[in-house]
């Protein structure tokens, strides 16, 4: 195992709890096209639960991890299921989800994070391009985890949200020796690690973060580095995986949810603040992005 990886997951890496939720199926449904910013893990906590192209049923005392920036078909419930575009559940969610959930109640329910796992606080260690969709099966720590995660929401204890990120802190350890269980000899994890021996790469990182407001083309991203700009998209597809806008863009709507979920400024100022200077094509590529309008992303985050 790479030395640099073992030294930026034991030394730099940075998790935070984005969102835990219990969601009551009261109607089955399928949702076409999940998608978020963040890390998501979902684990049935009673119902049947299925997920990718062809529905594959996830066993027993199993969870889905979805790594951030993956699009995945998912579905809730034991019954015959309804597919929904994403924005079309969020319209109808009163329809297929209890407002009143109880973990204790005999219903189809599930246990939702949403996570953050950052090297340096700058790039997500699963954000990678040979990184998909993956379950974690016959792990009795992980699922004691989720377990105690779930105990904790029903509590209302004193301490609770402090004691559920302690516990996410874990869940992410168990989810990177479960990837690196599963492909011993070079994960794909570790090939987003290669690069951070490379200061050049770590400041251009920085740069980009503190810059998404301004145009980034690939022109001024050679200056930065001061290498030629004919080898700026070689130079992030061998170090990155990613071309360089596709990068930034990926930057730029994290950002953009970030401000919707913190913030009530109109639509055009969110376009404006992220790097978008046309509002329409923001809101085509957001909607493109998330199968969802940017004027409804509110309503999503309030749920799955």
């Amino acid at each position: 195992m790479d030395r640099n990886f073992i030294n930026v997951i034991n030394d730099h890496l940075s998790i935070s709890l984005k969102k835990v939720n219990v969601i009551d199926v009261k109607k089955s449904f399928t949702i076409d096209n999940y998608y978020d910013i963040d890390n998501t893990i979902i684990y049935p906590i009673s119902g049947k639960f299925r997920y990718g192209k062809y529905k594959k049923l996830l066993s027993n005392y199993s969870a889905l991890f979805i790594p951030a920036h993956n699009t995945v078909s998912l579905s809730f419930g034991s019954e015959r299921t309804r597919t929904l575009a994403y924005e079309d559940f969020i319209d109808q969610k009163r329809k297929y989800l209890r407002e009143n959930r109880n973990t204790t109640s005999k219903s189809d329910k599930y246990l939702i994070l949403n996570l953050d796992a950052k090297a340096y606080d700058l790039v997500n260690i699963f954000h990678s391009k040979n990184l998909g969709v993956s379950t974690i099966e016959n792990n009795k720590s992980f699922v004691y985890l989720l377990k105690s995660i779930i105990k904790e929401v029903s509590s209302g204890l004193p301490g609770s949200q402090k004691v559920i990120e302690s516990i996410t802190n874990q869940i992410v350890y168990e989810v990177i020796r479960n990837i690196l269980a599963k492909q011993p000899l070079f994960s794909s994890i570790e090939e987003n690690f290669r690069f951070f021996n490379d200061e050049k790469i770590l400041d251009l990182f920085l740069f980009i973060d503190d810059n998404l407001h301004r145009d980034l083309s690939n022109k001024i991203l050679s200056d930065h580095l001061n290498i030629s700009e004919d080898y700026v998209g070689q130079f992030f597809r061998n170090n990155i995986g990613f071309s360089p806008q596709d990068y930034i863009e990926h930057r730029r709507m994290e950002k953009a949810i970030k401000i919707l979920r913190e913030k009530t400024d109109a639509i055009k100022v969110i376009s404006n603040d992220v790097g978008f200077k046309d509002t329409a094509y923001f809101c085509r590529r957001f909607k493109m992005m998330f199968g969802v309008q940017a004027g409804k992303m509110k309503k999503r985050l309030n749920e799955i």
